[in-house]
């Protein structure tokens, strides 16, 4: 089995996380609980397209690919069983996933996409929710947070390294296929737009609460932190570019996801395993 892979020099896995300022949930109330139930309802869902990794192993394109997807594979059902056992240590019941969880965590057939998508951007959000929400917001003076702190930071280190393949392996597709990069930002941008419909749920309770309260300020630092990770990656410009680049851009990006919706997944390793494996084949 290969090593984990650690985040690269540019990836936005160290930048500062946003800072709810020592407020956290009340698990005695039944309108937090009813909050913090939905949160994790939409990380259990996450987890459970971990399925997903199967298609992915059967369309690995190299021995490192197979390795990874294997080894992912592994790691998102483990998380599966975690969060259900917080869901029993917290006595909830898991909720169905919002829709737009469903269309973010949906699985693409086209790798670019997949990567990009699944990866560097979408578990890029979801490693969000978990180490600046859950691990903040969950109060330490209930006796049964410090065991599930445990299991979130083992998620949350296993999640970096998903990231950390989504943007190694965007690199390398952005260096063989530059033509991309228009359509990759203007997903990027079609993603953060998606977004805070799950927000908009939230806004008459928001009023008052010190948790929800900081939601504007918490989908601000998500968006900048994606756009700070894409320009990193190479395909955010550097300044904003004017609306008609931008709807361009976006059109360019809804086009080519509708288009892999038609891709079907082809594996590859049984005609390059010699090759593969170091031999010259």
């Amino acid at each position: 089995m290969s090593e984990a892979i650690e985040p690269g020099p540019n990836s936005t896995s160290h930048v500062p996380d946003y800072d709810f300022g020592g407020d956290v949930f009340n698990l005695e109330d039944p309108a937090d609980r009813e909050l913090v139930r939905f949160v994790l309802s939409q990380a259990l869902y996450g987890e459970a397209t971990g399925v997903y990794c199967g298609k992915s192993l059967y369309a690995a394109g190299s021995l490192e690919a197979a390795r990874f997807y294997l080894r992912q594979a592994r790691q998102e059902l483990n998380h599966l069983e975690l969060f259900a056992d917080i869901f029993r240590k917290l006595e909830m019941e898991p909720a169905p996933a919002h829709w737009v969880i469903r269309l973010l965590s949906a699985h693409n057939n086209y790798y670019p996409l997949k990567v990009l998508m699944e990866h560097a951007l979408g578990e890029g959000m979801v490693l969000d929710i978990f180490k600046d929400v859950l691990m903040q917001t969950l109060p330490d003076s209930d006796p049964r947070i410090g065991d599930i702190k445990k299991k979130l930071a083992v998620v949350c280190r296993e999640e970096e390294e998903h990231v950390a393949w989504g943007e190694k392996e965007t690199r390398r597709l952005l260096a063989e296929k530059p033509w991309l990069r228009h359509p990759f930002y203007g997903l990027l941008l079609l993603q953060l737009g998606v977004a805070p419909f799950v927000v908009r749920a939230f806004a008459e309770r928001a009023k008052g609460h010190r948790v929800l309260r900081h939601l504007p300020g918490f989908v601000a630092h998500v968006q900048a932190r994606v756009r700070l990770q894409g320009r990193a990656l190479g395909f955010v410009p550097e300044t904003t570019p004017g609306l008609v680049t931008r709807l361009l851009c976006m059109l360019s990006g809804a086009a080519l996801f509708v288009r892999s919706q038609f891709a079907r997944s082809h594996s590859t390793l049984e005609h390059i395993y010699i090759r593969e494996l170091g031999f010259k084949g």
